[in-house]
């Protein structure tokens, strides 16, 4: 066992201790009763089990001894003041004399645990000799005061508790009451300051975890001066305290709750709601055995072991679908914040689910879901290993890694929720990752066409190089041997002589011609240019909107014979008498449009298929519209950089 632990079973015995000695004085001499008893008890248990629950879930935190503290030494104190009451009864206890003497000043060790708990929370206590300081004063100074009270001569004339042992000078007497509940009273505030100090250096978290506790804390050192001048002013002492122990019995135990349920503070809510579900499961079951016992017993006498055995059927039958119908509705009463993400990240699943959302989305949806602006989702992609920080959270398919969840703030709660909510988002995850890897092949595919498609005019330019710097002249050089070896010959074979030159300039005007088709020798002046010489062949009137600019080969290339092909079918098949054509660049994207006014009603064909594929090797697209009666539009995008 822990020596936290060991503090906080030691703190529950004493306070068991003082349980048992306040009912004992209550059913003795004592004046104060049970149900006064049992009151002020219960209103220090919370604290006690706020010990217990840090004591287990965080063994080295110093926090659970000093919340335990904050219930055993009142219910002491307590105990201590009722012993020293029965001093004027008719049955005092042994020494109630000295208790009440003692007992007299002895309210001020009530804040001896509240000092320890603003002092350590969340984690102990704050580095430096000021801080150690303060946590030697706050003994001390109680001390002081408590020496000051009971030794005073009121106390003794108070309590008929006949002459005190000696009397200070008057002045000596004022410094003195002024010097330790001055002291006292600023030990207080200095050791609630200590939650100040934690706010201004903490981040997000940590000031929603101190926030209410840093007001109930400042709160009880303002309302003890308060309730001094009250008294000071005739007011009663029942009533004068009443505020300050309110403060400091209540709210500063409900505001540690709220930083341990609500803001995420040693993952104490798990544990609560595991067992407080199965108390009540336990507590349910019992129930449920029992009035079947006592019913099968009243209708069916004689038959106990029937109604023992058809008791514990029915409680085995309904003892699981129960503790987990139970487990929800805790969990949803204990910690509300997860019921309400794993809402949101279910709606999200069926809006996605339904068409109404993208699964790319998720990573948004998670992080207001998990209130952390800072999360990220990773994708790992088939093949890569992704490098991920000690805090991610892996998301597994199977027995492969698909991802990882890093958050921006890590505890144990908030890894749980996060691994609660990817196995909720499991779906758009996984949907995600897939379209994300579609995507990367889809754009490995247009890459790899696009450098076959370079690679591709490369080649004609080489290949309209070759032919004409090669064969071409080649054969140029030899019609013009043959036409001087003609004259030469004077005259004899020159019809065989014409056939030959005839044939060789029929051979150089078909290599021009396949040089040509490779690629268009007019797109050397630009494509501006280009275009507006292959609209001067056509036969109906062009209206041609092009700029000067300047795209790269593939690009050019493409759009020539795209406007070249739209045009020749308007001129066959459309019956067009006019024709319009459009060029432009917009966002980094060359876009061309080819109208005609002719019958429309054209489909698919050889001609557009191949048009089509030529755009999309330069990564664009080709889009037809030709409603019948109507014209035939063409349009083409193509991404580019001019």
């Amino acid at each position: 066992m822990s020596r936290a632990r060991r503090l906080v079973v030691l703190a529950t015995i004493l306070y068991a201790a003082a349980l048992v000695l306040r009912e004992l004085l209550a059913l003795g001499p004592a004046s104060v009763g049970t149900t006064e008893v049992l009151a002020t008890t219960a209103l220090l248990l919370p604290s006690l089990a706020l010990g217990w629950l840090v004591a287990i879930r965080a063994p080295g935190n110093p926090l659970g001894p000093a919340l335990a503290l904050t219930s055993a030494i009142p219910a002491l104190v307590f105990a201590v003041e009722d012993w020293g009451a029965t001093y004027t009864t008719s049955n005092p206890w042994p020494g109630a004399r000295l208790v009440s003497v003692v007992g007299a000043g002895a309210w001020t060790w009530l804040f001896i645990g509240f000092a320890a708990v603003v002092l350590l929370f969340p984690d102990g206590l704050l580095p430096g000799r000021w801080w150690r300081a303060v946590a030697v004063a706050v003994p001390v100074t109680a001390l002081l005061v408590n020496f000051t009270v009971s030794t005073d001569s009121g106390t003794f004339s108070e309590a008929n508790l006949g002459k005190p042992p000696f009397v200070l000078p008057g002045p000596l007497r004022v410094a003195l009451i002024v010097v330790a509940f001055s002291s006292f009273l600023a030990v207080l505030l200095a050791a609630a300051s200590g939650l100040v100090v934690r706010f201004r250096r903490g981040d997000e978290v940590t000031r929603l975890r101190l926030r209410w506790l840093m007001l109930a804390a400042l709160s009880v050192p303002l309302l003890l001066g308060g309730s001094w001048a009250a008294i000071a002013l005739g007011a009663p002492d029942t009533f004068a305290y009443t505020f300050f122990l309110v403060a400091m019995l209540i709210l500063v135990p409900a505001a540690i709750a709220l930083a341990i349920l609500r803001h995420d503070l040693f993952d104490i809510d798990r544990l609560l709601g595991s067992t407080v579900s199965w108390l009540i499961t336990t507590i349910t079951s019992a129930v449920i055995f029992a009035g079947i016992v006592v019913a099968v017993d009243n209708l069916f006498p004689g038959r106990q072991r029937a109604g023992i055995a058809g008791a514990a059927f029915v409680t085995a039958l309904v003892l699981v679908p129960l503790h987990q119908w139970l487990h929800r509705a805790v969990g949803r009463l204990v910690d509300p914040d997860r019921s309400v993400a794993l809402a949101q990240i279910r709606d999200f699943v069926r809006q996605v689910r339904d068409g109404q959302a993208e699964p790319e989305q998720v990573e948004q949806v998670l992080r207001k879901a998990l209130d952390d602006p800072s999360l990220q989702l990773l994708l790992q992609r088939p093949g890569d290993q992704l490098p991920l920080p000690e805090t991610a959270i892996p998301l597994q398919t199977g027995d492969s890694t698909v991802g990882a969840l890093v958050l921006g703030s890590t505890s144990a709660r908030r890894v749980r929720r996060a691994r609660e909510a990817a196995v909720e988002a499991r779906l758009p995850i996984e949907v995600s990752r897939l379209r994300l890897e579609l995507q990367d092949a889809l754009a490995e595919v247009r890459a790899s066409r696009s450098r076959l498609m370079s690679e591709v005019n490369a080649e004609r330019q080489r290949l309209e190089r070759d032919l004409h710097d090669g064969a071409q002249q080649q054969l140029i050089a030899l019609g013009m041997r043959l036409r001087s070896l003609q004259h030469r010959l004077g005259g004899t074979h020159d019809d065989e002589l014409d056939e030959l030159v005839g044939t060789l300039e029929q051979t150089v005007g078909e290599l021009r011609r396949i040089a040509h088709g490779v690629r268009p020798s007019r797109l050397d002046d630009g494509l501006a240019v280009a275009l507006r010489r292959l609209v001067q062949e056509s036969s109906v009137p062009v209206d041609l909107v092009v700029p000067e600019l300047e795209v790269g080969e593939g690009v050019a290339t493409a759009v020539y014979f795209t406007v070249g092909e739209a045009i020749a079918n308007a001129l066959k098949h459309a019956e067009a008498t006019r024709i319009s054509i459009e060029v432009a660049v917009a966002a980094q994207r060359l876009c061309v449009v080819v109208r005609d006014d002719g019958i429309g009603g054209a489909r698919e064909g050889f001609g557009l298929t191949s048009l089509r594929d030529r755009v999309a090797s330069v990564g664009g697209s080709l889009t037809l519209d030709s409603p019948p009666g109507a014209g035939t539009s063409i349009r083409a995008e193509i991404p580019c950089a001019s």
